[in-house]
């Protein structure tokens, strides 16, 4: 065989082997298209009319770079040139497929129904003999408020006397003067405690936890209200909890937002409530902080609120101060505006006027601090509302959400709770999608007067609130129904 006879024979077997390699990558890309359109499907935040172009598109351009690819032309520029593009495109689905998935995944795990829990502290002296609940066999344990279930759980462990105490306050300072050796409080009474008496933590010792289960009240039902997200117009509690690690717990609600939502005319009026505002717990028909009523459940916050404001109240979204601090530490920090210079007062952290650099943990200090101001409680508010615009800003204007996606629904998948359903989430973002609204966002505060008063949760021993403003209160219906008629 002649040289020139073999060279063609080595070609037509490269060629073979390069055919046979090209339809390979024309089938894994075909593989791979499927799966991104799969996980596009299944993340149903796409309107209808957008899904079927998307799928004609996808068919049509699929089919054409398959061809384009695997087919025999004239010379293998047109194979290059698809090849280059599928190679690309490759990259571009598995990564959109991956965030697809990571979101799906998200939702699945967001909207399941948390059973809210408070942990209750059996507690004595720091020096005291006592280390085990054993310990404390025939003694009296002392409590301001216990649930059956509790008591039923200590007196399965040791023989014991329960007796109550009407104020909270008087309960710890006794155990501190040695004048009771044991009490029972709730992991959320404890950090009232910690607030009101100077070293309690640290001069007492907990011998036993028990977990009690917060009940579910009727008070979210959609069924019958015509403000849903279905019919338009709703309203939305937002919540900030006094607590950090797991989101099933209970604890003070530190911020209050009604979030009034008109997706006729592209509106959100946000009322904050003053944590101190004292109002009417919705179950217990007792005057108390609507902070305290958090303790109680998210259900009994929202009930509070409903009375107060005459308005119903279908979702509600719940962080706590894990969701704060994880999230800006993944976007590395954010540019938070301070109206005023000022020091922490619980933590020693100092804010410049204007734009401060802040991580997680300096960002929730920032939005809690209320006691360096003289505008106190309001004030607060308007940093806690500059801090979520510096979240929104960072996200808008960087390339965390790009780069931090997944890790960032990571951490909301553990920190953030929700009633709000997944059809109804996908509806708010096809809704979006499909008509591109420009929103405008309007805020009221409510307003009051600082005064002492007893409160239901700590008991006779007076504490500072706010008492209403009830020309406020008005206003801020006014607001709300404005925003619903129209």
């Amino acid at each position: 065989m002649s040289n020139k006879q073999s060279n063609d024979v080595s070609d037509k077997h490269d060629f073979k082997i390069i055919n046979i390699l090209l339809k390979i990558i024309a089938f894994v890309f075909m593989i791979i298209t499927i799966i991104f359109y799969i996980s596009i499907f299944k993340l149903n935040l796409l309107p209808n009319s957008y899904i079927i172009i998307f799928t004609i598109a996808e068919i049509v351009f699929t089919t054409l770079m398959i061809i384009g690819l695997a087919k025999k032309h004239k010379s293998y520029a047109l194979n290059i040139l698809c090849l280059i593009i599928i190679l690309l495109l490759s990259g571009v689905y598995l990564y959109v497929s991956n965030y697809a998935n990571a979101t799906t995944e998200f939702f699945k795990n967001m909207f399941q129904d948390l059973v809210e829990t408070e942990e209750y502290y059996v507690i004595v002296k720091k020096d005291s003999n006592y280390n085990v609940i054993e310990d404390i066999d025939k003694e009296v344990i002392y409590a301001f408020q216990i649930e059956d279930d509790v008591k039923k759980d200590i007196e399965s462990k040791v023989s014991i006397t329960f007796e109550t105490d009407n104020s909270l306050t008087y309960l710890g300072k006794k155990l501190i003067d040695d004048k009771l050796n044991v009490i029972l409080v709730s992991s959320s009474q404890y950090d009232i405690l910690a607030e009101e008496i100077q070293d309690f933590k640290s001069d007492t010792k907990i011998i036993y936890t028990s977990k009690h289960e917060i009940q579910k009240s009727d008070t979210l039902n959609t069924q019958d209200s015509k403000f849903t997200i279905e019919n338009e117009i709703f309203n939305v509690y937002i919540t900030g909890i006094d607590a950090e690690g797991g989101i099933n717990k209970v604890a003070r609600s530190d911020a209050n937002i009604i979030a009034t939502v008109n997706t006729k005319t592209n509106e959100i009026l946000l009322t904050s409530i003053p944590r101190d505002y004292y109002v009417t717990l919705h179950s217990k028909n007792e005057k108390d902080k609507l902070t305290h009523s958090g303790l109680y459940g998210v259900d009994e916050t929202i009930g509070t609120v409903e009375d107060l404001l005459d308005i119903d109240i279908n979702y509600y979204i719940r962080v706590n101060f894990t969701t704060v601090m994880n999230l800006i530490d993944i976007l590395g920090g954010v540019d938070v505006y301070s109206e005023y210079e000022f020091t922490s007062s619980s933590i020693g952290y100092k804010y410049e006027k204007g734009y401060n650099y802040l991580n997680g943990r300096e960002a929730l200090w920032f939005s809690r601090e209320r006691y360096a101001f003289e505008d106190g409680d309001n004030q607060r508010i308007k940093n806690q509302q500059a801090v979520i615009e510096a979240i929104i800003n960072k996200v808008i204007n960087s390339t965390a959400l790009l780069t931090k996606y997944t890790d960032i629904l990571e951490t909301l998948q553990t920190s953030l709770q929700t009633n709000i359903g997944q059809e109804e989430i996908s509806d708010l973002v096809k809704l979006q999608v499909q008509n591109k609204p420009i929103w405008k966002i309007k805020n009221n505060t409510l307003t009051g007067t600082g005064e002492y008063m007893p409160t239901y949760s700590i008991g006779t021993l007076k504490s500072y609130v706010i008492i209403p403003d009830e020309k406020s209160i008005e206003n801020a219906k006014e607001k709300i129904n404005e925003l619903i008629e129209e």
